[in-house]
């Protein structure tokens, strides 16, 4: 084997080192349906899901209880988690007005669904519609209670068909067209409906059947804690406005697109065996509690079981916008890995000494020629 061929095979791993986990599938997929079964140390069922569990994920339970995955048994579908305490979610309200660059509700919240063709079995009569399901039925409906309260909403349709393990790959490519062409950017939501029985995921919320919303984040990005810090938040607001809303938080192995924005959250409403009416009339209560989240404002706790709320206001804190730069920053994260595995690619497949040379010789010329031809200045 040529020295040549073997720097050029180097060089390739490098670029797909650098570029592996940002095109790396996020989700777990075959064709036979089936879900795993989150289990704590007795035994006991916390929850199932329809997506591959891994050691090391995270979960917050629908009455805040945190655990962590120790193991997996693949066959069986069983992932044991062993408890880490009480999820802190109180401290994310407060109970006075704060000064704070806040959020201006012209900045954008745009929304995309990487597995496009989900549905509801009940309303739509297939568990999936290639190119449109009812999934996106559901986007719209939240876009479109978003902008009742005044809020900036974006819902792109675009197809990612088929619904397999390269569909985040494809998505990808929808969410960075969204920020780019929609800044300031608020937040990224991608919308899903799960796989697993209905029974999971039927609630009823201010006296009204609907569908609960599970959040799901990515633990393998640079904006983990920003998204976690917003999930909290949502689900903290939720249970003081509407408990019963938000059905747990689930922090997962993959990236899910999140590195694209700090303000990023994969949103599950429902599941297959709900109606997309259930789902559609969650996404309603769900503008509510992102408004008051995201943008602030006063919100009353809620009493569940007497169906009123109590007297007491509660002024939530909005988010800082000094304090983050949803979109920008994961676009240019994207960009350097790109530029660094170019220059890595370079480097090994032409040699230092002779990439030097090249560089001093044609001022980069060369380099720029890789990329694309430069423009004759007239």
């Amino acid at each position: 084997m040529s020295k040549k061929t073997i720097r050029l095979l180097i060089a390739s791993i490098l670029v797909f080192a650098l570029l592996g986990p940002i095109v790396e599938a996020d989700d777990w997929y075959e064709p036979d349906p089936g879900y795993f079964t989150l289990v704590d140390e007795n035994g006991d069922e916390l929850t199932v899901m329809a997506r591959e569990i891994y050691a090391e994920d995270e979960y917050i339970s629908s009455d805040n209880k945190h655990y962590k995955v120790t193991r997996v048994d693949k066959d069986k579908r069983i992932a044991y988690a062993k408890y880490q305490g009480e999820a802190s979610l109180e401290t994310i309200l407060v109970d006075n007005a704060v000064k704070t660059a806040a959020l201006s509700k012209d900045a954008c919240i745009v929304m995309y669904s990487t597995h496009n063709s989900e549905s509801y079995l009940p309303s739509d009569g297939k568990q999936s519609i290639k190119g449109g399901g009812g999934i996106l039925d559901v986007g719209e409906a939240f876009k479109k209670n978003l902008e009742k309260r005044g809020i900036k909403a974006v819902f792109d349709k675009t197809a990612h068909d088929p619904h397999d393990a390269g569909a985040y790959r494809r998505s990808r490519q929808t969410a960075s067209k969204l920020i780019k062409s929609n800044m300031p950017i608020a937040a990224v939501f991608d919308i899903h409906r799960d796989g697993v029985p209905k029974s999971h995921y039927v609630t009823k919320v201010d006296g009204q059947d609907m569908s609960m919303v599970r959040i799901v984040i990515g633990r393998r990005n640079q904006n983990r804690k920003a998204n976690e810090e917003l999930a909290k938040k949502v689900k903290s607001v939720a249970d003081k406005t509407y408990p019963g809303l938000i059905k747990d938080i689930f922090i997962g192995k993959g990236t899910y697109n999140q590195e694209l924005s700090p303000r990023s959250l994969l949103f599950e409403f429902g599941t297959l065996g709900n109606s997309k009416e259930a789902a559609q009339k969650s996404t309603a209560y769900l503008a509510e509690v992102i408004s008051k989240t995201m943008f602030g404002g006063q919100v009353k706790k809620h009493d569940q079981e007497k169906g009123d709320t109590e007297g007491e206001q509660i002024r939530v804190k909005p988010i800082d916008k000094e304090k983050s730069t949803a979109g920008r920053s994961g676009i240019l994260w994207l960009v350097i890995i790109a530029v660094v595995g170019i220059v890595g690619f370079l480097f090994i497949s032409t040699g230092s000494r002779e990439m030097r040379s090249k560089f001093k010789k044609s001022d980069g010329q060369d380099f720029s020629s890789f990329l694309g031809r430069r423009k004759k200045r007239k």
